[in-house]
């Protein structure tokens, strides 16, 4: 190498899905990028980008730098390459560690990736084939190719209804209050609920899509506010337009029936509670005919303890079939609840939430609420404190953490690792605390269980807009809540996900000096 030149790490990327290949597009000047891991043993001696897509059970074979983590199953993946014997300061995960610079190379690669599939599914003719050539005729020759399908939006057909459980509702949300600002909540028509029935559907664990034999792929959206940019990719759903849809298709495995639940993420623990289990409410009112129908449901449902604990007070009286992640499957007779409540998962090129983007149905929170607090026993209030602030560990969204802590804790909060805790002990502690504090991100789905007239402190980067999903569970629980924002400079909702930022604490001052009366000081 030349002198003056820096040489580059050489790098495995973890993950061949959409997170490796985004990883790919936007870091491969970056990095020596040798190849990819990943667990699905169908792509494993495949390639992506020319480059080899290896198996975890090879890396004792390979030589590199570090291993990079792109994948949404990070939390299951770090601790597998530990127990692989690879040294921590040899992984990072994507996004973590964004760098500062998005040159602009990088944007106009980011954006031309993103008009072509626009292009593609725009709509069907000489130059859209031409351009899904182009872009993916490396992947036609995968054990998982990109195929276009004609879609359709599940709210747009009464083809697939088979019974109505709740029609649509008119009520409202409640966006985020700015601290000092008064709330204004923002009328929806929340959609009915209802189910719909399908023969020989194609599903996964995370998509709320259903691929059909006749060329199809049934989509359910957010119907509160339907933006031209709202992205429901994921999982085998690879990219969608408004008419059509690229979809990963690999052969699935058969099952004879069932009830599908599930949701646009199978790690996230606010997707789990509010999306997918609450459809769980349901199943007690099927009509009769379906009794034997099993329900459909990802492993995860057994891996994640808080999910776990929830999912068995929901008494659900019939057999479970559960899913695992890698494999699609075809039921030849499937059953599909339209979820309660929903949220718009992504966002294409721009974060843009409106209050309007995120809904829930206040039947479907009393009825979370109700299952969660019935865990807490008599001898729970004892250990938990009255100021509660939700501290992060990790990967994702690093900040100054520390420099809040020690305010915080002058003014009398007590730092709490929910994580660390049992289900029924993270209940216990929102139920029982006065005061709650810390950045936006799952664990205030708690707010489930939190007490009427609790006061509450929420910082959030000012890229999410009107995400409002958690003042709207305040809103329908009784607490009160503030929120903070603050500028992060992502350009996207995935990278806002993961992005590092620097809070200003003496908003956080502020707050506590309006709330307990004091400036910093005990």
């Amino acid at each position: 190498m030349l002198g003056g030149f820096p040489k580059k790490d050489r790098i495995l990327v973890f993950g061949a899905g959409s997170g490796g290949a985004n990883f790919y597009k936007r870091n491969r000047s970056r990095y020596q990028v040798l190849g990819f891991i990943d667990n699905n043993q169908a792509r494993q001696q495949e390639t992506l980008f020319g480059k080899p897509i290896h198996g975890p059970h090879q890396l004792a074979t390979l030589g590199y730098d570090k291993i990079i983590i792109a994948s949404d199953y990070f939390r299951e993946i770090h601790p597998q390459l530990i127990s692989l014997g690879i040294p921590e300061k040899s992984i990072e995960i994507f996004n973590a560690q964004v760098q500062p610079e998005f040159n602009l190379r990088q944007r106009l690669m980011s954006t031309l990736w993103h008009q072509a599939n626009e292009l593609i599914c725009r709509a069907e003719g000489p130059l859209s084939a031409l351009v899904f050539w182009f872009t993916y005729k490396g992947w036609q020759r995968s054990a998982q190719p990109i195929k276009r399908r004609k879609l359709q939006w599940l709210d747009q057909t009464s083809e697939f209804h088979a019974h109505t459980f709740r029609g649509a509702l008119e009520t409202t949300v409640q966006g985020p209050t700015l601290v000092g600002q008064p709330p204004i909540p923002t009328p929806v028509t929340l959609p009915a609920v209802e189910l719909h029935r399908f023969v020989d559907g194609r599903v996964g664990t995370v998509s709320r899509s259903v691929e059909l034999r006749d060329g199809r792929v049934i989509v359910e959206r957010v119907t509160t506010t339907t933006p031209r940019n709202a992205d429901y990719s994921v999982a085998h759903l690879h990219y969608h337009g408004e008419t059509l849809a690229l979809v990963r298709s690999s052969e699935p495995e058969l099952l004879e029936k069932g009830v599908l639940i599930n949701g646009c993420s199978e790690t996230n623990y606010y997707h789990w509670v509010l999306e997918i289990l609450s459809q769980l409410q349901f199943i007690a009112e099927l009509p009769a005919h379906y009794d034997d129908y099993p329900i459909l449901i990802s492993r995860h449902c057994e891996k994640i303890p808080s999910i776990k604990a929830l999912f068995d007070t929901l008494d659900i009286g019939r057999p479970v079939v559960f899913l695992d992640t890698l494999s699609r499957y075809e039921v030849r007779d499937l059953l599909l609840i339209t979820a309660p409540n929903n949220m718009i998962p992504n966002f294409k090129n721009s974060v843009s939430n409106t209050t309007a983007s995120n809904f829930a149905r206040p039947e479907s929170v009393a009825y979370l609420r109700e299952r969660g607090l019935s865990l807490l026993g008599p001898g729970t209030r004892a250990p938990t404190p009255r100021r509660v602030f939700l501290a992060r560990k990790g990967f994702l969204r690093r900040y100054n953490q520390d420099e809040v802590i020690a305010l915080l804790q002058e003014a009398g909060f007590v730092p709490v690792y929910l994580e660390d805790l049992d289900f029924t002990e993270q209940i216990a502690t929102l139920a029982h605390a006065e005061m709650i504090a810390g950045p936006t991100g799952a664990a205030w789905t708690n707010l489930l269980f939190a007490a009427p007239g609790a006061k509450a402190l929420c910082w959030m980067a000012e890229e999410y807009g009107q995400l409002s999903c958690f003042s709207n569970l305040a809103s329908m629980v009784g607490v009160d809540m503030e929120f903070i924002t603050f500028p992060t400079g992502a350009q996207d909702s995935r990278e806002l996900y993961y992005k590092s930022y620097q809070l200003d604490i003496t908003h956080v001052r502020a707050w506590l000096h309006r709330h307990v009366g004091i400036e910093g000081n005990a």
